[in-house]
């Protein structure tokens, strides 16, 4: 509190230099700092005996009171902001360094400084060594519930604290034993019996058994849950329990993507007790079977512990914290071996300390622009829709971003990589005449975006106003009630996803999951015409024939213009030789289980 006074009276003195002598009385003082003369004295000593200050008092009748200024305002508030991060409260500091905005180099110090707290943190406590991994994330992680996620980090922590039945294996495309060791298919492909591990436990020391299973199951159906994967068990008719180690599942018809389905990580294994008795807060806290386990989730961090009883391999590292860092800008020049061994979504004009690595994942991070067919407007009209596809350069909007960085999408994932120069689908003068036979009026038009696709919005709004069209942004937080309103009252929306390991799921997920954006905008004639193509590729085993009936979809969409793709996006992940088995999965984060340090000699040292 003793920083709070010593600002306000070095802003009140700003002119004043550091070791420069002024004058100043006690109701002087007790007028800045609003309190009694008694406390006067009392701030006044223990700024002294901090250092801050220098105070001679005045003695007797005509002598006035002496003060010279020895900390700077700068010093002082960077370490009230570090004190408020070592308690844990890291978006008090933020806000703290917002009341001090003032102060000209403050923020960049108070970066620079917490940048330095990130990546590896070896600690050595009672002879044992701690592995930490510490990153920053810019917002909140909202909900960590499996049958309710929407956003690719919430995806990424799933895996990392739950489990599914079966789980599918990237290289090779096959289904492989989970949560399950064994299964059985009969009944011409309606009847599913799954054998389960022995001994896994859940985070909270209970066995997992079959009832749990079937609640995991039967959930995602619930009204009281909502959940937007319940299309994932449309075709569960009935389950049973076989003892506490098995399960059949009864389907209405047969299912060639089922053990697709189970390998989701929408559909994981959560504990029936557990999320009975959390009711809600299950979202912030879960408790899975998975190799870590939540044990604080809160503004300020979100912290995962190794699972000592995980049935697959513990994890190397013993500790993940996520702090919650808003508006936080780093640069890799600025972060030298071994303070910060890992980068995450690192771009390739960023300048990268000696000896790093680099790993990324291109062509299932795709940005877009969708129209919303639910609602009375201009975009309603194939031609005003096919006039936005042409008006937009999409070469023009990203122009700080590195080459390569970027290609131009024409689907939700890139089949093969084609880079170009050129926008080959952006004619102006083609945009020009098909606004015209809309019959488009000068309506105003609302797209809607996320606050950091600002950029992005700014850049569609200019050039959709070249061609005649007026556009007003709006700005919505992504993972509100708020948003999904706001999404679905506005004329376009700006949006990014990543396509998770199961391309062929993901691009169904988006049809058909009430919580994508592509479902929410989808009007009812061209959502009867891709539930009808999705319903017919159900009706397929070979998956060559799925593809031709993904690939009419994509035909449908493409002919309609319904949505305007933009860009797929470059994830590259940046490293310190010394991180070991790093490599990403389909959302573009490394997988935390498989991560290790090897030991520098002096922490190996400090360990014996």
């Amino acid at each position: 509190m003793i920083d709070f006074y010593y600002l306000r009276l070095r802003k009140k003195y700003a002119e004043v230099k550091e070791q420069a002598e002024i004058e100043i009385t006690l109701p002087e003082l007790t007028d800045i700092f609003q309190c009694t003369a008694r406390n006067v004295n009392l701030v006044l000593k223990r700024m002294e005996e901090a250092g801050w200050i220098h105070w001679t008092p005045g003695r007797g009748r005509g002598h006035r009171s002496k003060i010279v200024f020895l900390a700077k305002s700068e010093t002082i508030a960077l370490e009230a902001a570090q004190a408020l991060v070592k308690k844990g409260d890291i978006q008090q500091a933020f806000a703290y360094l917002e009341e001090h905005s003032a102060l000209p180099a403050l923020k960049d110090q108070f970066v620079y400084w917490l940048d330095s707290h990130f990546g590896y943190r070896p600690e050595v406590k009672n002879d044992t060594l701690t592995d930490t991994l510490r990153l920053p994330y810019s917002k909140r992680i909202a909900c960590l519930d499996p049958a309710l996620i929407t956003f690719v980090v919430e995806c990424h922590m799933v895996q990392q604290i739950f489990d599914v039945l079966v789980r599918m294996n990237i290289k090779t495309g096959k289904i492989e034993g989970g949560l399950a060791h064994y299964w059985t298919n009969g009944n011409n492909g309606k009847e599913w019996t799954f054998y389960l591990r022995k001994g896994v436990f859940f985070h909270h020391g209970r066995e997992m058994t079959s009832e749990d299973v079937k609640y995991s199951i039967e959930r995602h159906n619930s009204k009281e849950l909502c959940s937007p994967f319940r299309w994932l068990f449309a075709d569960v008719e009935h389950i049973e329990t076989i003892g506490s180690y098995a399960i059949r599942i009864h389907l209405r018809r047969a299912n060639p993507l089922f053990l697709h389905h189970l390998s989701y990580d929408r559909t994981s294994i959560v504990p029936q007790d557990a999320v009975t008795e959390l009711g809600e807060a299950f979202s912030r806290m879960p408790i899975g079977t998975g190799p870590f386990r939540v044990v604080q989730n809160d503004d300020n961090m979100l912290v995962l512990e190794a699972f000592p009883r995980y049935f697959d391999r513990r994890a190397h590292l013993d500790r993940i914290e996520i702090w919650y860092t808003p508006e936080l800008m780093r640069k890799a020049s600025h972060l030298q071996p071994p303070n910060y061994m890992m980068r995450h979504q690192c771009d390739t004009a960023e300048e990268l300390p000696k000896d790093w690595q680099t790993i990324q994942t291109i062509g299932r991070d795709c940005s877009y622009f969708t129209f919303n067919l639910n609602l009375p407007g201009p975009q309603q009209k194939l031609s005003f829709r096919r006039a936005v596809v042409h008006g937009v350069d999409r070469k023009l909007l990203v122009p700080s971003i590195a080459p390569g960085d970027v290609t131009f999408a024409k689907w939700f994932y890139e089949e093969n990589r084609e880079p170009s120069d050129t926008d080959e689908q952006y004619d102006p003068i083609l945009a020009k005449r098909l606004l015209a036979e809309s019959g488009y009026g000068g309506e105003e038009m609302q797209l809607v975006h996320a606050p950091h696709h600002k950029g992005f919005a700014e850049n569609l709004q200019t050039q959709l106003g070249e061609i005649g069209i007026k556009v007003k942004l709006i700005e919505a937080k992504w993972g509100t009630s708020e948003r999904d309103e706001m999404v679905r009252s506005s004329h376009f929306t700006f949006n990014r996803n990543v396509l998770d390991h199961d391309v062929e799921l993901a691009v169904i997920e988006l049809f058909l999951a009430d919580n994508c954006v592509v479902r929410m905008h989808l009007g009812d004639e061209l959502k009867q015409q891709t539930d009808f193509i999705i319903e017919r590729l159900y009706q397929e085993g070979s998956p060559v024939t799925r593809g031709t009936y993904l690939n009419r979809l994509r035909q449908l969409v493409t002919d309609q213009a319904y949505v305007l793709f933009l860009f797929h996006h470059t994830q590259r992940t940046v490293f310190h030789p010394s991180l070991r088995n790093v490599c990403l999965n389909s959302l573009g984060w490394v997988r935390f289980r498989d991560l290790w340090f090897e030991p520098t000699m002096d922490t190996l040292q400090q360990e014996r």
